[in-house]
């Protein structure tokens, strides 16, 4: 990057495209360097920020390891998160226990085995609840994850609205590339924070940003009074009252972001697992953004410089965004080298290493 274009605070002008969870964090960063921040959002409903139940989750249990940088990105997250419901005055975040359900001997002999994994130590709890075993079918039994939790996204990005909108910077319009290559043209910079479709071709029409499809229930169980979230191959997370976000669905190619049959498997891991009856309440799809390596996607333009983009967390976004922010926002102000994993010029390095 070249320092001699670095922005001025209170001078250069930060077009922020899209208030997902993505854009209104980095958004309300920028407004904190003391930029002028413009958000725009065209009021998608389906976008996987309003749709995504939220749950974050420092295990992948597929292989049972830590997530990338997953203790950075937790203390990340545990700092600013609360500093933003002080900031906005409201309260989405939710830190909370996760039990995993082992869904057989191998999973569960697993656990055993990396208990004392020096890196999986912060994440893992030996502690044995005694409500699972009343309200969940649990052969191979369980474990606990530590420093989980939720956020309540859609009370996150209605709170961090009518905070840009009491600034006077928040427009609810739809941006072409027109309207791009004229901030540009006019030396403001504009961040793409558009999900899984590319504002234009400007980042290469080979950049390998995927829609992946997911859909989540609210089901309503009156007698599973659980404060805890659970993973048995679905997620369950407690709204209260009675009220559980279950899912999800992951679909590649999908050719709509509607609600679909494929929602049913949901619905028949809980007929499996869950040990009450429960009515189904809502049912909600959307597309996640997500990228062949499974890293977000990050950066300026090379021949743009004031062109940003910032997209591609997939289901990992609650945890990851806040560091990858952070992380990008010292790139654009100071100059910083971004963390190679996310760094968008990756694609083009590997392709000319063919």
């Amino acid at each position: 990057m070249n320092l001699a274009r670095l922005p001025e605070r209170d001078k250069d002008v930060f077009h922020v495209v899209g208030q997902g969870l993505a854009g209104s964090i980095l958004a309300l960063l920028l407004i904190e360097q003391g930029f002028r921040v413009v958000v725009h959002d065209n009021g998608y409903q389906t976008s996987s920020s309003r749709v995504a139940a939220g749950m974050w989750n420092p295990l992948s249990f597929v292989n049972l390891k830590a997530s990338w940088k997953a203790l950075e990105m937790v203390e990340c997250m545990e700092a600013v998160y609360p500093k933003f419901e002080q900031q906005l005055g409201a309260s989405f975040f939710h830190p909370t226990s996760l039990v995993r359900i082992f869904p057989d001997a191998g999973s569960a002999n697993l656990w055993e085995e990396r208990f004392n994994n020096p890196v999986l130590e912060p994440f893992m709890s030996e502690e044995i609840l005694p409500t699972v075993e009343n309200n969940f079918h649990q052969t191979n039994g369980h474990g606990n994850v530590l420093r989980a939790g939720w956020l309540d996204l859609p009370g996150f990005l209605d709170a961090a609205q009518t905070y840009f909108r009491g600034l006077g910077c928040f427009h609810e319009n739809d941006v072409s590339e027109g309207d791009q290559r004229q901030w540009l043209a006019q030396g403001e910079w504009v961040i793409q924070c558009t999900g899984w479709k590319k504002l234009s071709d400007d980042f290469g029409a080979d950049l390998p940003l995927l829609a992946n499809k997911g859909q989540v229930y609210t089901l309503e169980i009156p007698e599973l009074k659980v404060d805890y979230m659970t993973n048995f191959g679905r997620f369950t997370i407690p709204l209260g009252d009675g009220l559980y976000r279950v899912g999800s669905t992951y679909e590649h190619r999908p050719t709509d972001p509607f609600p679909s049959t494929a929602a049913q498997e949901i619905l028949d891991d809980v007929d499996r697992v869950v040990k009450h009856p429960y009515t189904v309440l809502e049912l909600k799809a959307g597309y996640r953004p997500t990228t062949i390596d499974r890293f977000p996607i990050v950066g300026l333009h090379t021949n743009f410089e004031r062109l940003g983009i910032f997209t591609g967390f997939g289901s990992r976004g609650v945890i990851s965004v806040p560091l990858c922010a952070l992380d990008f926002v010292s790139h654009i102000t100071s100059g910083t080298a971004l963390m190679p994993e996310v760094d968008w010029t990756r694609f083009a390095r590997r392709k000319a290493q063919r």
